[in-house]
Parts: structure tokens; sequence; C-alpha cells
């Protein structure tokens, strides 16, 4: 589900390539629109059964360094707002979130005032 695109993007940032392929879901979709908000990648073509995805770049570094995929199927991890708010403001992270209002990311959680299932954590 999730982990196959962050793990797409963790795995063509370590070996600098521009970018990857993944197949096309509505998972996949929802979870690259957030990471096109916080510019982690540059933009992404959408084809019938693949989705071809462009990492964003700055001087030939990419402009995250560090991705964990949080996500696992028999072991998921909750997150409340409280918590959120506390390690978000103690930290330099960005948390990907999946909550009863949809995908977000961790600062619209915030604004939204919703916990939820961590899916992946970005930081430089």
């Amino acid at each position: 589900m999730f982990y196959k695109c962050v793990n797409g993007l963790k795995l063509s940032i370590l070996y600098n390539k521009k970018g990857f392929i993944i197949k096309n879901t509505k998972n996949n979709i929802n979870l690259l629109k957030i990471f096109l908000k916080i510019n982690i990648i540059k933009f992404i073509k959408i084809e019938n059964k693949y989705i071809y995805v462009y990492i964003n770049y700055i001087n030939n570094k990419p402009v995250f360094t560090n991705i964990i995929n949080l996500f696992k199927p028999g072991h998921k991890i909750f997150i409340s707002l409280k918590n959120l708010r506390k390690i978000s403001m103690k930290h330099n992270w960005i948390f990907i979130l999946s909550t009863s209002k949809g995908l977000m990311n961790s600062y619209e959680a915030i604004e939204k005032k919703t916990g939820g299932m961590l899916i992946s954590k970005i930081w430089n």
C-alpha cells in the first residue's frame, strides 16, 4: 500500500535517480499529492497503469535527505494531536498521517486539530 511509494522514493534518493515508476492506485496518488505540497517531488505524470514520479533536486542534491516508512500492516502507529504538536515543535520532522479527514502532513493535521496513523517521517 503506502510502503511501496515511500520505499520507491527512498531508494531513488539513495541511488541518485531522477525518479521512479509506481502502480497507479488511489492511495499512491493521494500520497504523492502530499509529497508535491511539501516540495519533495517535482511533478508526477499519470498514465494508464503507472505513475511516473520525478524527485525535486536543488544543486544536484535532493530537497530532503531522510525518509522512513512508518506504515506496517501488522504494526500500525497512531499519534494523538497533543503528541504530534510536541514532537513537531521539538524536532524538524514532517510526518505524513492518515486521518479521518484524509491523508495530510503534520502541519495540516495540527491546523485541523486531528491525530491519526503515521505513514512516514521526513527530515533533513
